[in-house]
């Protein structure tokens, strides 16, 4: 497996790369989890945020993406407080310059069945931690299932709500933000096994690695 980065204005690999991630999406949020409001004709989850301010951690195995997340700066249009901003009630814990909105988590449905945690989930569970430091962000907001927060807090992140649970499509949802700190990406290591970086140390701006870090 290959963690990639990806960015706006991508290269030819880039955009391949967030073509079948699109694709993926559309498969796993519209036909399988019946998100039928980001359903399009040409089977493609593409919104608004899907821009030049996103940041794309995609893991592809043999050219294939399998998994993948999204990044957005809180200071620049994002899904929690565009979309879900009933949720957030009260401050950000800092600066929204210091943090970003992680939407669009998922990994193919053939790498998670029957497993407790996919090599592939527990590599964007670090890769979005890593990130996350590279930029000098210090948390990160999400909105989910309640199970997705029970995810992160098993894996050593501290994590807080922003607000009550809310019902969306018959389930219930919440906003929260979590820490973004050495200790969290020490964490998240020791509980996945996956002790290799997997993001440049660099913090410039790079559409992505054309060679990508192996995954342990």
């Amino acid at each position: 497996m290959k963690l990639h980065i990806v960015r706006s204005p991508a290269d030819r690999q880039g955009r391949d790369l967030l073509e079948q991630s699109f694709r993926l999406r559309h498969r796993i949020f519209v036909e399988m989890a019946g998100w039928s409001a980001l359903r399009r004709d040409d089977a493609r989850d593409v919104d608004a945020f899907d821009n030049g301010d996103a940041t794309h951690l995609l893991i592809s195995d043999s050219g294939v993406v399998v998994g993948g997340s999204r990044l957005t700066p809180l200071n620049r249009p994002n899904l929690l407080q565009t979309v879900f901003n009933g949720l957030v009630q009260g401050d950000f814990p800092a600066h929204p310059s210091l943090g970003a909105d992680w939407t669009r988590f998922y990994v193919h449905p053939d790498r998670r069945e029957g497993r407790r945690r996919a090599p592939e989930s527990a590599a964007l569970f670090c890769a979005v931690m890593e990130y996350a430091l590279s930029q000098g962000y210090s948390f990160i907001t999400f909105v989910s299932s309640i199970s997705m927060l029970e995810h992160g807090t098993a894996v050593g992140w501290r994590i807080t709500p922003m607000g009550e649970p809310a019902i969306s499509d018959g389930k219930p949802i919440v906003a929260a933000w979590i820490e973004v700190s050495e200790r969290a990406l020490q964490n998240v290591r020791r509980s996945t096994g996956m002790s290799r970086p997997l993001v440049p140390v660099s913090s410039s701006p790079a559409p992505m690695w054309p060679d990508g870090p192996h995954l342990a």
